[in-house]
């Protein structure tokens, strides 16, 4: 099934500077928490009589977030209603995705897929159709991607997205497959679950640079921006993070 052309040219066709300039930080700093769950996610704690979007908007704010990454699992349904709240706000919405992919023995592997500000949750679901992901998978934590990751990774790179494999260092069968993570998919970013756990990159790979980060993995309004990292950007928005989240591959 082919994707909408709009996906694939929207980043070069279209122009990002109104969206994405009203999140300069100071020197190029930027306050970050790439994993973020809305409502679309199962579990997630609405609070009722208020509008989700504009809450998390307004909270973000008040947590000093310049960009939030919402990567429900198998969803991008709330995507669009978030950035229509976050119009005219200091905030940056990055859509994303989140997925679980099988990588040898560990079924197991949360990866955090981010495309650039214009994607639309239409553009999720495509590419979720193209990975064969059913619509009855959403927010379902049981379902694997039947793809192996290099196809994953080949066709969100299709769509111009990234990838960060998010709290590896949750489980030992995750931990496990760090190394394949490393040195043959080149993946130099992640997002932990123990802040500490930098220390098993420094102590395995001393000559490598990574981008370790520890986002909220939020599921209600309180916990957006719990964690998060400041960090400095070559370019404001979706194309500064994926130049430092991007793979590096053994030529």
């Amino acid at each position: 099934m082919g994707r909408p052309k709009s996906l694939k040219e929207t980043q070069s066709a279209s122009p990002l500077t109104s969206k994405i300039e009203k999140t300069r930080g100071a020197k190029g700093n930027y306050v970050l928490d790439l994993k973020v769950n809305s409502p679309a996610s199962l579990g997630y704690l609405n609070i009722d009589g208020i509008e989700s979007a504009p809450a998390m908007v307004r909270l973000s704010k008040v947590k000093g977030l310049d960009v939030i990454a919402i990567t429900d699992l198998y969803s991008g349904d709330f995507i669009d209603q978030l950035v229509t709240a976050a119009k005219g706000s200091p905030l940056t919405v990055i859509p994303g995705v989140s997925l679980r992919c099988r990588v040898g023995k560990c079924d197991d592997v949360i990866i955090s897929c981010l495309f650039s500000e214009t994607t639309t949750t239409a553009d999720i679901s495509a590419f979720l159709r193209e990975l064969q992901i059913p619509v009855e998978a959403k927010g379902d934590p049981k379902f694997i991607v039947a793809q192996s990751l290099d196809q994953v990774l080949h066709t969100l790179e299709g769509f111009s997205g990234v990838a960060i494999p998010t709290r590896l260092d949750k489980t030992p069968t995750r931990l496990a497959v760090l190394g394949d993570l490393v040195e043959t998919y080149g993946f130099r970013a992640f997002d932990l679950a123990y802040t500490d756990s930098s220390a098993i990159f420094k102590r395995r790979w001393p000559k490598i640079k990574f981008q370790l980060f520890s986002f909220s993995d939020a599921y209600a309004l309180a916990q957006i921006g719990s964690r998060s990292a400041r960090v400095k950007l070559p370019t404001p928005g979706f194309d500064g993070i994926r130049q430092i989240v991007a793979r590096q591959l053994a030529q």
